[in-house]
């Protein structure tokens, strides 16, 4: 009745930014994991002093993943407009190959019939 669904490009762009949010927590979990483990060693440290040592380090490590996940992100999108250009250049040149075939079966075509 009053309900519509969302249409399939606003469906897939809340999936993917659904995916992008489960993989920041992802890198935010493995940042926090290798923040922990790379103070475990430090035994000197008290409770607050630990916590707050690991979460310089996490938030390092995520600042790192985040630079890291945005130059990708951004190298994704340039190689599309490379490919998609050279997609529309070879389509150009595929179909006045095909164009120029056609042209010449058609001529070779009349020729045969005009004997």
């Amino acid at each position: 009745m009053g309900t519509e669904e969302p249409s399939e490009g606003e469906a897939g762009g809340g999936i993917r930014r659904i995916e992008g949010y489960l993989l920041w927590q992802r890198h935010l979990s493995d940042a926090r994991t290798q923040a922990e483990h790379a103070v475990a060693p430090l035994d000197w440290l008290t409770g607050p002093e630990r916590e707050d040592v690991v979460r310089r380090v996490a938030d390092a490590l995520a600042d790192t993943s985040r630079a890291a996940l945005r130059e990708t992100a951004q190298r994704a999108v340039s190689l599309r407009r490379e490919y998609e250009d050279r997609y529309a250049v070879l389509k150009r040149r595929v179909m006045g190959w095909a164009c120029c075939g056609l042209a010449v079966v058609s001529f070779v075509d009349g020729l045969l019939l005009m004997r």
